[in-house]
């Protein structure tokens, strides 16, 4: 006897019962997780506003690749200088103080550009400056941000928080460019600089509504040398959080240096915005068409990016993390490669959800890692390790490729000993294939590697 078809109210109740078993909607019952992600995701859209309005302005004045990586390697580089130590505040002081703190400076740099912008004062070295100052805040708010996580949700829901978390950047990411682009075409750029300023209100406002603990805790005095260094010590310690923080590395310093040069990649690679300096302003369509462009590009890793978080939150507390890490490795480096190639826009979005969906899952997965492998009185440092991994390193990697780009297109010859040859590939498309060539070396390491990725959590 043949069942009878499932009634649509039947499918929405199995759909309803479905999503309440699951692990976002666990993670989303603490009310204190709910403030965090609703105030980080509201000051992430305003970061992302003002992230794709301002690399098309500093390219725009400049058309200068290098100059375009150097805005983001002041950004990152303080997270290099301090960030290793930077979760020394996240561990000795009140989370919640030092989040609010953090967050009124970020405001006050992105407000100061947007009046500066206004008045058509804007100059280059402010636009740098500001980043570099950000840079040094950064360091500071990411480990504290993200320990507040283990605070607000049990130790048994924090594999599944700690990807949903981070949701609220990726989500930022799609949402965030779709907006700013949108701004960027019809109120501008000052604009774009004064709504990211505004939205750090909403994780002030997310601190001082969270109702749970966040002051340090209690601890034994030690010199201030080894209170600094000891999460650097029991990460390197550590081998199975050594290997994660060597591919993490590999992958933020190779394979996302693509992100801040995709300015350049739109214009050189893909051909759109022939022109986009000052004195050719007079070509709208182009440059208008270069901006859709570019926010789409930035939205297509936005929209991998999530997916590859919905993944990684339905399978967090699986086995297959080692797997997961190898395998967005792979895809990242052959990604990289396909990009160079200047394919269509029905092979270029794809590609790009697919990278953001990889990268995501790597950085998550490893975040999550990092969480569980670390002891609660050093989480806040080793965490620290985690992020400086990713942002310490990864400014090097941005001036290293944006350098190369530049200098190959200006002067495609290479000179060796007297014997000089063209290049066959130069500028933005280079950068892509090194970039690529470099973390499939780390792909291929990590599926070698057997103690490092063993027994994960």
């Amino acid at each position: 006897m043949v069942s009878p078809n499932p009634s649509p109210k039947t499918e929405r109740t199995t759909f309803k019962q479905r999503f309440a078993d699951s692990n976002i909607y666990r993670v989303f019952s603490y009310s204190d997780f709910r403030l965090l992600w609703i105030g980080a995701f509201l000051s992430f859209t305003g970061s992302q506003i003002q992230y794709v309005a301002q690399a098309f302005f500093v390219y725009r004045l400049t058309q200068d690749e290098s100059k375009l990586g150097f805005v983001s390697f002041c950004a990152s580089f303080p997270v290099f200088l301090l960030g290793f130590a930077a979760g020394t505040f996240a561990d000795a002081y009140d989370k919640r103080k030092v989040l609010i703190a953090t967050q009124a400076i970020f405001a006050a740099g992105a407000i100061f550009l947007s009046v500066v912008t206004y008045m058509h004062i804007v100059q280059y070295w402010e636009i740098v400056t500001v980043a570099a100052v950000m840079g040094v805040v950064s360091s500071i708010e990411m480990p504290t941000r993200q320990s507040i996580v283990s605070r607000v949700v049990p130790p048994e829901v924090l594999a599944s928080a700690v990807p949903v978390q981070a949701l609220t950047f990726n989500v930022a990411r799609v949402l965030g460019p779709a907006v700013g682009t949108l701004i960027l075409m019809f109120l501008g750029v000052a604009m774009c600089y004064l709504l990211n300023g505004l939205s750090f209100i909403a994780l002030i406002w997310a601190a001082l509504a969270i109702k749970a603990n966040l002051q340090s805790h209690p601890r034994e005095p030690q010199p201030i040398r080894d209170l600094i260094t000891e999460g650097m010590l029991y990460t390197m310690r550590e081998v199975r959080l050594k290997t994660l923080f060597c591919l993490e590395t590999i992958t933020a310093a190779c394979g996302l240096a693509y992100l801040p040069m995709m300015p350049a990649y739109v214009h050189q690679v893909l051909h759109v915005g022939a022109d986009l300096s000052p004195s050719h302003l007079g070509k709208v369509a182009e440059t208008d068409a270069a901006k859709q462009i570019l926010g789409c590009c930035y939205t297509a890793v936005g929209i991998g990016a999530i997916v590859g978080l919905l993944l990684v939150t339905q399978y967090a507390e699986g086995r297959h993390k080692a797997g997961i890490i190898r395998a967005a490795m792979w895809i990242i480096g052959i990604g990289l490669f396909i990009l160079s190639l200047g394919p269509s826009a029905w092979v270029v979005y794809p590609m790009l959800i697919l990278m953001g969906a990889a990268s995501v899952t790597q950085l998550n997965t490893t975040n999550a890692l990092f969480q569980l492998l670390s002891p609660e009185r050093l989480r806040g440092r080793v965490l620290a390790m985690h992020i400086w991994a990713i942002n310490g390193f990864s400014p090097f990697g941005v001036l290293m490729f944006g350098w190369v780009a530049r200098t190959t297109r200006v002067n495609p010859f290479l000179h060796l000993s007297g014997w000089t040859a063209r290049l066959p590939v130069t500028g933005v498309p280079l950068s892509l294939q090194l970039g690529g060539v470099c973390v499939v070396l780390g792909a291929i390491a990590a599926s070698t590697t057997r103690q490092g990725l063993a027994n994960l959590p």
